[in-house]
């Protein structure tokens, strides 16, 4: 189930990536016509600068499965039954960030949920609870909840401090 998962959650992943490297080819294309037809070495360095920048928005794709893999594992240990995951990546040019967003559905106990809700504040440094809904009956204790997080990388040169469990995952 959770192979299935995460090899769900990196398809999208994957497809954003692709196009950035379509776009990034697209332009290192352009900059080899310029330098070769018209040799003007000013249009050839911001195409330079473009492609830098392009490069620095790709996702991290590693970073982002760790963090996926670490909050799957943090929702099962809290006995949540985990929906679809699905993120969004931004960049955040002015701070020299990447802006993760994550939208995950989790189904389980009232208490189960905010077990896990705490063990999420624990995560503080690295992800943000920027919204919570969730849903039930009264009385049944069960409920269905839909999060929105979100996880900052450094543009260039992602680095996520991972769990000892994500940790543990990640090196087999």
């Amino acid at each position: 189930l959770n192979v299935a998962a995460i090899v769900a959650l990196d398809l999208p992943l994957r497809r954003q990536t692709l196009a950035r490297e379509e776009g990034l080819y697209a332009l290192q294309g352009e900059l080899r016509g310029l330098r070769h037809a018209s040799g003007r070495a000013e249009a050839a360095g911001g195409l330079e600068r473009e492609i830098s920048r392009l490069r620095g928005t790709f996702p991290p794709r590693r970073e982002v499965v760790a963090l996926v893999r670490d909050l799957s594992a943090r929702a099962a240990s809290a006995r949540l039954k985990v929906g679809g995951i699905d993120y969004k990546p931004a960049d955040v040019p002015e701070e020299g960030l990447l802006r993760l967003g994550i939208a995950m559905g989790v189904e389980g106990s009232y208490t189960d949920l905010r077990r896990f809700l705490a063990d999420l504040e624990g995560m503080r440094g690295r992800l943000a609870i920027t919204h919570l809904a969730a849903t039930g009956r009264p009385g049944e204790g069960h409920v269905s909840a839909r999060l929105t997080l979100t996880a900052y990388f450094q543009a260039g040169e992602p680095r996520l401090k991972s769990s000892p469990a994500a940790a543990a995952e990640e090196a087999s």
